[in-house]
């Protein structure tokens, strides 16, 4: 059988960027670039990632001229098309699936494990956008940026907003963080660099490491009571599925601003909301929902203590381009015989 590679592009990594992978034509494979769905534009893209997170692969809709495309191929590489049951099916000698990304949603993982498949993704590839971006919002809540833009463009010049009386330099916060893995590291060394003070908790990270960052590691009910900003960073999971609830947005300070530009998933979004609605917290960040594009109606969008952003903590250039950077090094080894470097299992 052909050494092929087949790159399934999409608007997030385009296919300008997927021609990358022509660099592994130096190991006797030939490359076809396909598109995930045909003629797709911003909503339909967005849809279908909420899709894949949602309802994973096997119903999620992908350009049907992609099963034509692999029925020879030995590596196929994704970031948001979903690799389903019958997508593995329709490729005989496929040995490799590479996503760019970190999340592994879009793969039927339990398929590929049955059928010797392996796959690799692209691990610390958003990282730094999404480190950058929360650090970034949460000055914003706390210093109202974004309030001030929109009154400031009705015409207002307001100098007070509901959470100024508790809106202090980034100095006298204390910011905890849910999870410590690369995102939560880069974030805590960044706010390190304001004097914040940063705690953490990670069932699967040594406090050696924490420590190492300055940070405290802390028990998962202290952080949430004593932190002023609680920001969650956790991989979703069947285990992790609504691990934050309405018994921990009771739990919070009345004043602590909660952060989520994770996953959506993590979150009871109903409890936040009423905690929002009746004041439990003092405010928000949210970059992820369970509904996307957020809907006209939905109550996140009469409330005003809470910033919303479309769903673009991750969605950098950098991190684009960072991603097909990632996988195609790792295929380039698996095409000099050496063993794949980020292989995950289901």
């Amino acid at each position: 059988m052909a050494k092929k590679i087949v790159g399934i592009y999409d608007l997030g990594i385009t296919k300008e960027m997927m021609q990358k992978l022509y660099e592994l034509e130096q190991y006797g494979y030939t490359v076809e670039l396909i598109e995930k769905t045909v003629g797709e534009d911003e909503l339909s893209y967005q849809a279908s990632m909420l899709s894949v997170e949602v309802n994973g692969p096997e119903k999620t809709e992908i350009n049907p001229a992609v099963f034509d495309a692999v029925k020879d191929a030995e590596i196929v590489v994704t970031h948001f098309a979903p690799v389903s049951k019958r997508l593995m099916d329709s490729a005989p000698g496929l040995k490799v699936i590479a996503t760019c990304r970190t999340g592994m949603e879009n793969i039927n993982m339990k398929a590929a494990e049955e059928k010797g498949i392996q796959v690799v993704n692209a691990p610390g590839r958003a990282a730094t956008a999404v480190a950058d971006f929360t650090v970034a919002a949460i000055i914003c809540e706390i210093r109202n940026i974004a309030r001030t833009d929109e009154d400031i463009k009705r015409g207002g010049w307001a100098k007070k907003f509901g959470n100024s009386v508790n809106s202090y330099n980034m100095c006298d916060y204390q910011v905890g963080l849910i999870g410590f893995g690369d995102i939560g590291h880069k974030i805590a060394t960044r706010l390190k660099s304001f004097g914040t003070i940063v705690t953490a908790y990670d069932p699967y990270c040594a406090d050696e490491k924490i420590l190492e960052c300055g940070c405290k590691p802390m028990g998962l009910e202290e952080l949430i009571r004593t932190s002023d900003v609680v920001s969650i960073h956790a991989r979703l999971t069947e285990q992790t599925k609504n691990m934050f609830n309405a018994e921990m947005f009771a739990q919070m300070k009345p004043t602590a601003i909660f952060v989520n530009t994770a996953r959506a998933g993590l979150v009871d979004e109903d409890a936040l909301i009423r905690a929002l609605q009746e004041k439990k917290i003092g405010g928000a960040v949210l970059d992820v929902f369970r509904e996307e594009p957020l809907p006209v109606d939905h109550p996140l969008r009469k409330l005003d203590n809470v910033t919303l952003a479309a769903h673009l903590a991750g969605t950098s250039q950098g991190t684009f381009k960072a991603s097909i950077g990632i996988v195609t090094e790792d295929l380039a080894r698996y095409a000099r015989g050496e063993k794949l470097q980020h292989i995950m299992h289901g």
